[in-house]
This record gives structure tokens, C-alpha cells and sequence, in this order.
């Protein structure tokens, strides 16, 4: 069930609580919300109807314009708002997007994002051959392109054992690395690496005598300790990732009982500047009623690293149970409560009907800030959408606490899902259960 609701991106107030404004307010009687839905020419026939509403829509609500986009204007504007996006489908599907206590003037939010193709045409720069040596002979050996410029495709007609050649292509001339390694058959652990740096492309030219050398044997160590462990049981997942900019070259993991040991490479040249990753994974979020966390977290030039996992999200209601063991709830009084690490600094909740069919689902995720322990989904005013917000049926809830560091709250996690950073730090919990409405 790992990240069940969460497939549900593709489609991607509330009675939270409120302090009264605070003289320094950035919200002073106007509010713009833009969104991405008209970033698509077909965007009305998708979604038939996209309203934005502030509280729960009774006195704010705006249907998008042409451009995506929703402004409110009212001098009583002052203070934190709760944003609610309600998209209707024209698969009959209802999604709605709430953010509590927000206290921003202008909002980019990602909601009917679509990524956009390039309008770069790629033309071949390059056949770039060479050979690969110092392999031991106990694995594969496999080379590929680094570059964000560029993609390295292999050939279909294999080259000679020991030997690569592979096309490049990209939009213009210019630089890359070249990446090999040597991986064992049998486990796909990483034996050897290598890489090349600065080779030149372009025209469509050869480049020859490119060879790359295995000299980077994975015979270093890097320890691990975690912190938090225990809610989660006594076992963890751990991986060491290698990246260049955003592509990763390889990785090497280990499972078992802190304090663990990773494999590691010297950090020696060529991969003296290489962005190294910890990530450490505990629990399940189907098992309840802990569920999963796991942190990721930058390594410099150092021999070991401390990991802290953030407590368990605590969902006091509703009560969360399994598949063959639903919890219950009443649609009367309805309202989510949680708790949360201190440290987190935020939490997102997402539910589901599981109850409709043919795409007549609802569907609705709530950002709130740490300070936020509550919310309670609300009835849509006549018109903005065509059936109820919280029908009796199955529902399918996920509840996380995420923690991107000092100062990153909603709103960076938000502009991070329109400009993703692979190499981003952060510590998050998740739990998913099942509710019977009724």
C-alpha cells in the first residue's frame, strides 16, 4: 500500500484553528491565488468546473479565470486564510486541496500542473567510444552518460567485450562526463567504479580513445546511527547514494540493526565533488499505528553519521484501522485530530472514498502547519460542486509529518513540487489506515 494515496498526484475552510492576525500580517485585504490548470488547452474540458475558496466558501469563493487564477479582494482580508481548491473532473471525480493558516498576499500553487515537453530538438553530437579497464571480472560492467544536457543512448549491436560505444544526443556542443561500474550478477551489488570528466561533443563527430578506468573499488565503509528508532522497531533500510547535479550514478544499502556500515568509495578524484545522500527508512505505513518513517540527509568528507527520525504522526481521530479491519466514525461531528513531532513543520492528511466507482471518487489532501491540530472537512456551497464532500462510505487516509529543516515550511515544500530537488534533506512519517463513514 506504500504511497497509496499519493498516486493520486496526477489529479492533484477547513475548520483548522486560527490565531487572531498579527499586526505584521503579510495578508492585508488581498489575496491572488494562481494555479496551473490553464497551463493546459484543454483544460475546461478537464475540469469543468475549479473554484477557490477562503474558510469553508460561504462569503469567498471565485471560480478560476481564463488564466488559472482566482483574486479576492476585501478589506477584512487580514490575517491567515484557509485556500480550499475544489476541481471537478469530467471523469465525475471531486479533488479538493485545502491549506490552512495561510498568510501569503500571492500563491503559486502546482495544482493542474502538467510537465511540459521540450521544445529543444535533440540532434546526435556524438559516437564517443573507448574502453573500460580494471574490472575484476566478477560482475557487468555498464558506462552512461553524465550530463543534463545530454542523453547516451547504447547501441543495439553490442561493441566488443571490455569496449563502449554510445551515441549522444542534445540540443548543442558541449561538455560531459562519462560514468562506468562494475556490478555483481548475482545481488546487483556494486563492485567497481569510474568516471571520466570533461569530454567534449558535438557536430555529430567521433570521439574516440575515451577510456575510463575502474580504479574506485567499493572497499571503504561509512557507519550509520539512528535516533528514534524505537517506535518503529529495531530494524532499518539504509542506502548511500552518489549523484551528479541530478542524476544519480549509483548507490550501495544495507539493512539491518543500528549501528550499520555502508559500503563506500574513496573520495578521491574524480569523485572528490560527487553529492553524497544518506537515506534511512523504519516501520511500515500500513502497520498501525506507527506506521513509516524515514530521513534523507547530506554526507560530507566524514566517516560516520547520526540520523534522527522524526516521531510517529498520531491520528487521535478518527481512528485508523486496517482493510479487514476498518475503524469507524460518524459523519456527524466528523473532525480529524493529530499530533506531531516538534520538529516536524508540517503535516499533510489526504482521504479518499474508496466507495465510488467509475472515477466518481473524492479525494481531498489539507496542508497544515505544525501549529495545526485539527481540521474538519466541510460542506461546498450550492453550485461549486455537485454532490456531497463527505459521503458514508470506505475511506482510504493517510496521515504524514514532514520536516524540511529550519525556516521550510508548506510553502517551500509546494515550490519544491514544481522545481524537485532529488538532493533535498528531509525527515518524514506516514501512516495509512481505512475508516468506515457512516
Amino acid at each position: 500500500m506504500r504511497r497509496l494515496l499519493p498516486l493520486l498526484a496526477l489529479l492533484h475552510a477547513a475548520c483548522g484553528e486560527k490565531a487572531p492576525p498579527a499586526p505584521t500580517s503579510k495578508l492585508r485585504g488581498s489575496l491572488t491565488v494562481h494555479t496551473h490548470h490553464a497551463d493546459r488547452a484543454d483544460w475546461r474540458t478537464r475540469y469543468p468546473s475549479v473554484y477557490v475558496l477562503l474558510g469553508d466558501g460561504s462569503r469567498f469563493r471565485q471560480p478560476l479565470d481564463d488564466q488559472g487564477t482566482a483574486r479576492f479582494e476585501d478589506p477584512s482580508l487580514v490575517g491567515a486564510q484557509d485556500v480550499t481548491v475544489v476541481e471537478v473532473q469530467s471523469t465525475g471525480g471531486l479533488v479538493l486541496h485545502t491549506l490552512l493558516a495561510v498568510d501569503e498576499p500571492e500563491l503559486e500553487l502546482p495544482y493542474g500542473y502538467n510537465e511540459p515537453f521540450s521544445t529543444e530538438l535533440e540532434t546526435k553530437q556524438a559516437q564517443v567510444t573507448g574502453e573500460v579497464t580494471g574490472a575484476s571480472g566478477a560482475g557487468t560492467v555498464s558506462t552512461q552518460v553524465v550530463s543534463e544536457a545530454f542523453t547516451g543512448r547504447t547501441l543495439t549491436a553490442p561493441p566488443p567485450p571490455g569496449t563502449f560505444s554510445l551515441e549522444v544526443w542534445g540540443a548543442t556542443p558541449g561538455r560531459l562526463s562519462l560514468f562506468a561500474s562494475e556490478t555483481r550478477s548475482r545481488d546487483h551489488e556494486v563492485l567497481r567504479v569510474g568516471m571520466k570528466r570533461d569530454v567534449a561533443v558535438g557536430g555529430g563527430q567521433a570521439v574516440t580513445g575515451q577510456d575510463i578506468a575502474l580504479d574506485h573499488p567499493v572497499d571503504q565503509s561509512l557507519g550509520v546511527t539512528v535516533t528514534g528508532l524505537e517506535p518503529y522497531g529495531t530494524s532499518v533500510n539504509a542506502f548511500l547514494s552518489y549523484s551528479e547535479g541530478t542524476q544519480e550514478l549509483f548507490s550501495t544499502g544495507t539493512t539491518g540493526t543500528p549501528p550499520l556500515s555502508l559500503p563506500a568509495i574513496a573520495r578521491t578524484a574524480p569523485f572528490d565533488t560527487t553529492q553524497l545522500m544518506v537515506g534511512v527508512g523504519a516501520g511500515d505505513e500500513d502497520t498501525l499505528p506507527a506506521g513509516f518513517s524515514e530521513a534523507t540527509l547530506r554526507v560530507g568528507t566524514t566517516s560516520s553519521v547520526a540520523v534522527t527520525l522524526l516521531a510517529p504522526v498520531h491520528l487521535s481521530s478518527p481512528v485508523l484501522g486496517t482493510r479487514n479491519a476498518v475503524g469507524t466514525a460518524s459523519r456527524d461531528g466528523f473532525t480529524f485530530h493529530w499530533s506531531a513531532d516538534p520538529t516536524a513543520r508540517f503535516v499533510k492528511l489526504a482521504f479518499m472514498n474508496f466507495s465510488r466507482t467509475g472515477g466518481k471518487f473524492i479525494f481531498w489532501d489539507v496542508w497544515a502547519p505544525a501549529t495545526t491540530t485539527s481540521f474538519t472537512p466541510f460542506q461546498l456551497p450550492e453550485g461549486v460542486a455537485p454532490r456531497d464532500t463527505l459521503e458514508a462510505g470506505l475511506y482510504a487516509i493517510e496521515a504524514r509529518s514532514l520536516d524540511y529543516g529550519d525556516g521550510h515550511g508548506v510553502w517551500d515544500y509546494i515550490q519544491y513540487s514544481l522545481n524537485p530537488d532529488p538532493l533535498r534533506e528531509q525527515r518524514e512519517t506516514e501512516v495509512q489506515g481505512y475508516v468506515m463513514v457512516r
